[in-house]
């Protein structure tokens, strides 16, 4: 039996949610979606059914003979509003009529302006964590999977997608008409749709990429290798089941790097940077294919089950396919943000623990790199100790045996127990789940790749600053490795010779970018802040907001200028990102 979820009303003892039928249409006019969703339960309903909502306009709930039934809208607080249906009892089915809110934190809304045609508006969803309530009204946690089908109404000319198979399209009284089913079980979180400019361009035998016009065909290019990740992660974690891995490019209001929406995944657009260094991030994502889509999280609390286990993947396949000293680099790379994050929240904070208490706490508001790269560390822990001929058994045995469920941290404790005896007492496992930092024991990554960074930063440190003919060889990881080593301030002309060696005026990776220009916040390097402007003026993935805001407000001398940058662009970021930049500059 699955335990309470602190971010949801859902009762586990009562019946959960089992299909639900949309017919939707998209209003890009009101920024609002309005239409219907049925629902199928697993059990006959008690004689009320409570469901996770915010700011939804319930119009009507009946029954499957017509009958109204009567409904309320809760309090709101942090999770919403709970709407409590009466005169359920019985019930297997039921229709409730709605329409979203425009300011559903869940859905974005664009003017053609900020798209990269300039022509169509298009709108997108994030539904992750607790957002879908602000979309449909549903049982809004991870331990409840539903199958769904959808129909999609959007203006002739645009289109829709789903993370879904599509099952058609037609055309009447001036819209454009989409079908869709997710025939896999999926938790409300990777509920996921768009309208806009989209078209598609094929990759390979199992994917294929959807984008702007104006941005398909790079796309497709920069995600070329997508086939072959497909095929090392079988290799590593058996068959892919969502037939389908198709990216969709999205507008640079996107707040993160990728969303794992099965069949669909959701990209930045911050990838495409020409060279496909970046798309470790492809990888990350397809991996959450096994490890958070086949089996996840039971609550947000757990949500390193999702996220340590899918970097661990990643760097597998990464390893697989490009060489155990590329991954060992990343996971370096990985320790650096994690180290910053511990930072942020103080090394003894309970947010630097795995297992966290998030009663009463948007998730979002305490999302970091600890479930990331902590989750992944101590999977390397486990891994050592064990040896890889007997964890990779392991792996495919836990998502076999949670194949389509959602877990808990101490259900997994239990089975690593069952599994494998004694590696608990030989890693110390609670201490790294409920004890804040990192125990001394964390692991260690060698590679060569590492080596030179560590050798060329010397000499920077000995006064050497003749070192582009090096650094240019570099991959992109070995640069961020190099950049990250500045914590302090440097001297105006060390951030200007920075400047020159990783040819800060014409890259278009967005990696580079960032450190670079909070080493220019930190230093307060005014040439930079231009760059500055247009760089948080273009983008919305969080992960670089975040940062560079921070290192804007931290400083004194460029504090004002973080205001003023984010008063001017803060109505394209998301909502997720948008909240996300408040708190660092309340601070």
């Amino acid at each position: 039996m699955p335990r309470k979820d602190p971010h949801s009303v859902w009762d586990p003892a009562s019946a959960a949610i089992k299909h639900i039928a949309f017919d939707l249409t998209v209003d890009f006019e009101k920024h609002t979606l309005a239409g219907t969703a049925d629902y199928q339960f697993t059990a006959p309903l008690g004689r009320s059914l409570e469901l996770d909502t915010r700011n939804l306009q319930i119009q009507s709930v009946t029954a499957p003979d017509g009958r109204a039934l009567a409904f309320k809208i809760g309090k709101e607080d942090v999770l919403g509003s709970a709407l409590t249906i009466d005169g359920t009892e019985g019930l297997e089915r039921l229709r409730i009529t709605y329409a979203t809110s425009p300011d559903a934190a869940a859905l974005q809304w664009l003017k053609p302006s900020q798209t990269a045609g300039g022509k169509h508006p298009f709108m997108f969803s994030q539904c992750q964590a607790i957002l879908a309530r602000t979309v449909f009204p549903c049982q809004d946690t991870p331990s409840v999977r539903f199958t769904y089908e959808a129909t999609m109404r959007v203006p002739h000319g645009l289109s829709a997608v789903m993370a879904a198979d599509m099952l058609g399209s037609a055309n009447n009284n001036g819209s454009a008409i989409y079908r869709f089913a997710m025939r896999h079980p999926i938790p409300s979180y990777l509920f996921a749709l768009a309208a806009g400019n989209i078209v598609p361009e094929k990759i390979g035998a199992r994917s294929r990429v959807y984008a702007e016009p104006e941005t398909v065909k790079g796309a497709a290019w920069e995600f070329g290798e997508v086939d072959r990740m497909i095929e090392g992660a079988e290799q590593l974690y058996g068959t892919y089941i969502w037939d389908q891995f198709n990216l969709l490019v999205m507008p640079p209001s996107f707040p993160y790097g990728g969303m794992e929406n099965p069949t669909l995944t959701f990209l930045t657009p911050t990838l495409i940077a020409g060279d496909r260094s970046l798309v470790s991030v492809v990888a990350h994502e397809l991996a959450h294919s096994w490890t958070g889509n086949l089996v996840t999280n039971a609550t947000w609390e757990d949500f390193w089950l999702n996220e340590g286990w899918t970097v661990y993947a990643e760097r597998r396949i990464v390893e697989r396919l490009y060489g155990k000293e590329l991954a060992n680099l990343q996971a370096v790379n990985g320790r650096y943000d994690l180290m910053v994050a511990f930072k942020n929240f103080g090394l003894n904070s309970p947010y630097t623990k795995l297992k966290t208490d998030l009663a009463g706490i948007d998730p979002d508001e305490v999302f970091s790199s600890v479930p990331y790269e902590k989750g992944f560390l101590l999977l390397v822990a486990i891994e050592r100790a064990v040896g890889r001929e007997v964890f990779d058994p392991f792996i495919l045995s836990y998502i076999n045996d949670f194949r389509f469920q959602s877990a808990t941290t101490e259900e997994f404790i239990d089975y690593l127990q069952k599994k494998l005896p004694g590696v608990d007492t030989k890693v110390d496992l609670r201490r790294w789940i409920y004890q804040p930092n990192l125990p001394d024991s964390t692991p260690t990554f060698e590679s060569t790749l590492i080596d030179d960074v560590q050798q060329v930063r010397k000499q920077w440190d000995a006064g050497a600053r003749d070192l582009k003919g090096v650094i240019s060889k570099w991959n992109v990881d070995q640069k961020t490795l190099f950049l990250a080593g500045f914590e302090q301030p440097v001297t105006e002309s060390d951030c200007a010779a920075l400047e020159q060696i990783f040819d800060i005026g014409t890259t278009k990776n967005s990696e580079i970018l960032l450190p670079w220009l909070c080493i220019a916040a930190m230093c307060s390097y005014a040439k930079a802040y231009p760059m500055i402007r247009d760089f948080l003026g273009s983008v919305g993935r969080g992960k670089y907001l975040k940062p560079l805001y921070r290192a804007l407000h931290e400083n004194p001398a460029t504090r004002s200028l973080a205001r003023s940058i984010f008063e001017d662009f803060k109505d394209r970021y998301h909502s997720v990102a948008r909240g996300a930049v408040q708190r660092i500059l309340a601070a």
